[in-house]
């Protein structure tokens, strides 16, 4: 995992973005320095934009930080599961690339940080139902088709992708979150989805009885 107390490559497409530039310098700030100790002045000069510029796009820190939020979710949005594979192999891949994002030093940084704020910060923008917006996965729909298929029972992929995610990494989320650990050997981690995918297809296999 990396440590994620360095600001990111800039990405060609930030070059030219300077929301984009914004949010990669302000997850570098909030990392290093805390949600307190960031100012909007360090944001600005860390994205190399003025001030005016940076309040043109962001009302507050407190925005800003909610569109870091935002963020991460859309990037678990467009984490692909490959329907090509065996759906053993194809989610031991999604859990992995998944755990790769979620347990990274600076997005557990920036979830410490979610908790200790939580009644400063803006609520997330409602969904379609009135509630606070939630990643939906494209392991939703995948396993919506495995069930379409016969092979396997799941009556509420969204929950079913919620249990398979929690089994898989769950515990590991929650130790480096505790600071109980520092960081995940890598063999428990593959060894943990290995033997949660086994666990939960076998659990939704239609029996052939």
């Amino acid at each position: 995992m990396t440590s994620g107390l360095a600001l990111a490559p800039v990405l060609e497409a930030e070059r030219s973005d300077p929301r984009a530039r914004i949010v990669t310098a302000a997850e570098a700030a909030f990392v290093a320095q805390g949600f307190r100790l960031t100012t909007m002045d360090m944001v600005a000069r860390g994205a190399g934009c003025s001030k005016k510029t940076l309040y043109k796009l962001f009302n507050s820190k407190e925005e800003l930080f909610q569109e870091l939020l935002s963020t991460s979710r859309r990037a678990f949005e467009r984490l692909p599961v490959d329907a090509a594979l065996p759906p053993e192999r194809a989610l031991e891949d999604f859990l992995a690339e998944l755990a790769a994002m979620i347990l990274r030093d600076s997005h557990i940084a920036l979830t410490r940080i979610a908790v200790a704020e939580a009644g400063q910060l803006p609520r997330p923008l409602p969904g379609p139902a009135g509630e606070p917006e939630i990643a939906r996965l494209a392991l939703d729909e995948y396993l919506a088709e495995l069930g379409r298929s016969g092979e396997y029972d799941m009556p509420d992929p969204a929950e079913a992708a919620r249990m398979l995610i929690g089994m898989a990494l769950g515990a590991f989320h929650h130790e480096l979150l505790a600071g109980l650990e520092a960081r995940v050997p890598e063999d428990a981690l593959a060894r943990r989805i290995r033997t949660s995918v086994r666990i939960f297809l076998r659990g939704c296999r239609v029996s052939s009885d």
